[in-house]
């Protein structure tokens, strides 16, 4: 059976004094994600200041199942949790996957 990837998408509030050591630690783990991991974003919500969406595309469900049994994944959970409040985690299994090229618009 084909792997197909997996969306991993975590929210959870955290309050502006703290912004700055929240995003300090979330760039450290993205560091230290394994190449399974295709792709991994932070953001910040535009309706709500203090709510953060943490999106992760990875290569299958079983890398994913992996990274939810990691040290990694337990720092994001913690700083979290010691932070702020982790609202909501989500998990989708991406049913149709393009590719898309793109070019230097300059060029």
């Amino acid at each position: 059976m084909e792997s197909k990837p997996c969306l991993f998408k975590i929210s959870g509030s955290i309050n502006t004094e703290k912004h700055k050591e929240f995003e300090q630690t979330v760039r450290f783990v993205f560091k230290l994600l394994p190449h399974s991991c295709f792709s991994s974003h932070l953001a910040l919500d535009v309706f709500n200041t203090n709510l953060y969406h943490l999106f992760m595309l990875w290569s299958s469900d079983a890398e994913l199942n992996n990274f939810k049994h990691s040290n990694e994944y337990h720092v994001i959970k913690g700083s979290f949790q010691t932070l702020g409040l982790m609202d909501n985690y989500v998990t989708a299994t991406c049913m149709d996957v393009h590719g898309l090229e793109m070019n230097d618009a300059d060029t």
